[in-house]
């Protein structure tokens, strides 16, 4: 049996509002759902896994209808889903009345249930959230019924607040595959059995790394799984280390020739650290406007001389300021309290 294994789609998600690439932005989550759509169709995969957060927050009626018009362009491929933490079901949510497609299951109660899919001898476990939050540990000592299928756990969790797990949970589970959702970097848990697949595109600049889904196929109780990334938007971290002898304008001309070499849907947060005389105060604004760059954060610190500064402001606050930290046992503490001490006292 294929299946593909997504979550954490997000449709309707707005990342990058303030950037000249926003409407792009926008639409990739849309476009990278539709792109695994046609993977399904065209590689004849017989499952559809949706790990949770399929919408970025309760769905509209009409997206409802989009998702489902997707959905039946695949009428070979049985779909299961589950409600996620930021789509999860309340009193008055679309999900809980919405007619799918023949083709299409969701697990929609609270409570652990089981969808038993004709033709594939399969079994598919999965619960919907009904809250933002859930503590418990709800994915523990679950009970496989018995027969001759394989059996499948969708699930949507992994942290304090949204079902914790521990990895050594499911190192002797019963189910043939594990297709987790929430957090959003891909990893297999257990090498082909426990998966987290990631969101299926990055939703804010802290999200790096390549994302996608996965692919697999199980035959006698076996599976196999694969990552296949999708290059809508990668954010990368660019961690640059500063010093005074280096300029802002040999900084810009470093930064600007690093992304012009990069893939354009790739998208750079820096941090810039170090000592440097321009310290906290100034960021290369030049840095932010780069096509490609998503946020700048400075977190130099200025290239203080405290031997010319205590002997400069002797007995005043700031020169006996930094003596007594001099007595002090000089550990990262100390050091931190000096620079922060004697930043402050020279705004004054």
């Amino acid at each position: 049996m294929k299946f593909i294994h997504i979550a954490d789609i997000h449709l309707g998600v707005k990342p990058d509002r303030d950037k000249p690439w926003a409407k792009e932005r926008e639409n990739h989550s849309w476009q990278a759902f539709a792109e695994v759509i046609g993977q399904a169709k065209e590689e004849q995969v017989q499952l559809l896994l949706v790990a949770g957060d399929l919408f970025h927050r309760q769905p509209l009626l009409q997206e409802l209808r989009e998702v489902n018009y997707q959905f039946s362009k695949i009428p070979q491929t049985q779909v299961v889903l589950i409600a996620g933490n930021h789509d999860h079901l309340t009193p008055e949510s679309c999900y809980r009345t919405f007619q799918w497609e023949h083709n299409v299951h969701f697990l929609k109660e609270e409570q652990m249930e089981y969808i038993e899919l004709e033709g594939l001898e399969t079994r598919v476990y999965g619960l919907s959230y009904w809250h933002k939050e859930i503590t418990k540990s709800l994915y523990r000592n679950i009970h496989v019924k018995e027969g001759d299928y394989c059996n499948i756990l969708l699930a949507h969790g992994g942290d304090e607040k949204h079902i914790p797990f521990r990895n050594k949970d499911f190192e002797s589970t019963d189910f043939d595959y594990v297709a987790f959702g929430h957090l959003h970097k891909p990893s297999e848990i257990v090498k082909d059995k426990v998966v987290m697949a990631g969101a299926l595109q990055p939703i804010d600049c802290n999200d790096f790394g390549e994302h996608g889904y996965f692919q697999g196929e199980i035959e006698d109780h076996v599976c196999q799984v694969q990552f296949v990334p999708l290059h809508y938007c990668e954010y990368v971290p660019l961690n640059l280390k500063v010093s005074q002898e280096i300029t802002q304008g040999a900084l810009f001309e470093f930064v600007e020739e690093h992304v012009k070499k990069a893939p354009s849907y790739q998208k750079f947060k820096i941090t810039l650290h170090g000592f440097c005389d321009w310290g906290t105060s100034l960021i290369p604004e030049e840095l932010r406007e780069l096509e490609q760059v998503v946020q700048v954060t400075n977190q130099c610190k200025a290239d203080y001389d405290f031997e010319n500064l205590k002997q400069q402001y002797g007995q005043q606050i700031l020169g006996r300021y930094i003596q007594a930290l001099e007595k002090m046992p000089q550990d990262e503490i100390t050091k931190k309290a000096l620079y922060y001490g004697v930043e402050a006292l020279l705004a004054e």
